[in-house]
């Protein structure tokens, strides 16, 4: 049957970032109708899984400081609203080498500029509080402030304050069109009908580039397939126990966390993967990728056993950086 809906505003993409914009538009008296082309909840897109790292570390970029301050404000009223742990505690390890002081140094300023103090850490202290193998021209530091958001929870929560706040989440909902008026108000189309609103939010991730392709937005963004491994504790008496990241190769950094998704198991991950198409994520081979963290894991956690017992996946969605260009054809 295809309805015909009227709203202040349509947003597409109910993933974490067009969920808490759908939440925080119906809290502003605006009628919002948060459109998902998937049956929610589901694992297709980029804010699924358990867990995800939350820090005030970053890579020596000022800007970020006050907005990583602010999430962690926010994320403590949605858990405070919602009523259940979206948020732990959990210490960030970061890891470098000497060769990479420089870069370690502005890491660590970036704890300090938000009010905390970054704990640096010999070789010998990093391997037997973590249960690493770091090699005698490691640096590592704590970042106090560093946590765990439960992602697959917080994404729920901001979708049950939606519709506490008067929203409507229409999910199974895949956008066909997406037609501008000379006025300016929007008409979104799809099999189930059609969504009128004065405003449109796009929030679709990976889908960016096909979707604002539709109002003549070309997009250069690179979509990649992330490996999600997970690695069985050989002794819980010496394994890593907080999240961390490492700066070392030069390839690209690799993460991981503590066993908080699966009972024994770590996650450890590398920060990149090949380029994807969306729907075509599983087709994507990535065997190099899994290999590339075998090697890390075996060089650096003997406390997990060397192969990932679980594979799973997702997508990060960046500007392209073999474009020169940005915006074309708007």
């Amino acid at each position: 049957m295809s309805e015909i809906l009227e709203a202040d505003v349509v947003v597409v993409g109910a993933g974490v970032h067009g969920s808490s914009a759908a939440l925080h538009l119906a809290r502003a008296g605006k009628k919002t109708i948060l459109l998902e082309q998937f049956t929610v909840p589901h694992s297709r897109g980029s804010s699924h899984g358990q867990t995800r790292i939350i820090r005030q570390t970053n890579f020596g970029t000022p800007a970020l400081a006050p907005l990583l301050e602010d999430s962690y404000k926010q994320w403590k009223a949605i858990q405070a609203q919602a009523g259940d742990v979206l948020l732990r505690p959990s210490p960030l390890l970061v890891l470098g080498t000497k060769e990479k002081q420089p870069l370690m140094e502005q890491m660590a300023e970036s704890v300090r500029e938000s009010g905390h103090v970054p704990q640096w850490l010999a070789p010998a202290h990093v391997n037997n509080m973590f249960g690493l193998e770091c090699g005698g021209d490691a640096m590592a530091f704590l970042d106090p402030s560093g946590g765990v958001l439960m992602a697959d929870k917080c994404v729920g929560a901001l979708q049950r304050l939606f519709r506490a706040a008067g929203g409507m989440l229409l999910d199974g909902w895949p956008v066909a069109e997406i037609k501008v008026e000379p006025e300016g108000s929007v008409e979104v189309r799809g099999q189930r009908g059609k969504v009128r609103a004065a405003s449109l939010v796009l929030c679709p991730g990976p889908w960016a580039a096909p979707l604002l392709g539709k109002i003549g937005l070309h997009l250069p963004v690179r979509v990649e397939r992330i490996s999600v491994l997970y690695w069985r504790v050989k002794d819980s008496r010496r394994t890593t126990t907080t999240s961390f990241v490492d700066v070392s190769d030069d390839r690209g950094h690799f993460y991981g966390l503590p066993d908080i998704e699966y009972p024994g198991l770590v996650k450890v991950c590398f920060h990149g993967g090949p380029e994807v198409h969306p729907d075509q994520r599983d087709k994507c081979d990535g065997r190099e990728i899994r290999e590339r963290v075998m090697q890390y894991v075996q060089k650096k956690f003997p406390c997990l056993e060397p192969q990932p017992v679980i594979e799973e996946s997702c997508m990060y969605t960046e500007p392209d950086s073999r474009s020169g260009r940005l915006w074309e054809g708007f």
